[in-house]
């Protein structure tokens, strides 16, 4: 995809508040939206790691590239 020099790539993401559903987290949880997706959702808090997830696509592909190995043992 090319990059568009007008267009920032970090404008499609927004945090936005986890709407509280039955079968869902506990309310408070916050989600990552991209062009209104949602694409991952952090505890309540962790609001400074949500913002960093937004603004910064090296954090972004840090976390999407851990594997369910390596993150360490299942609890």
């Amino acid at each position: 995809m090319p990059i568009i020099p007008e267009c920032d790539p970090n404008a499609a993401y927004e945090v936005v508040p986890m709407k509280h559903e039955s079968h869902g987290p506990p309310p408070g949880w916050w989600t990552v939206t991209c062009n209104g997706i949602p694409v991952y959702h952090f505890a309540p808090d962790h609001r400074v790691a949500a913002d960093r997830y937004v603004t910064d696509p090296a954090y972004r592909l840090n976390l999407e590239r851990q594997y369910a190995h390596a993150r360490g043992p299942a609890r």
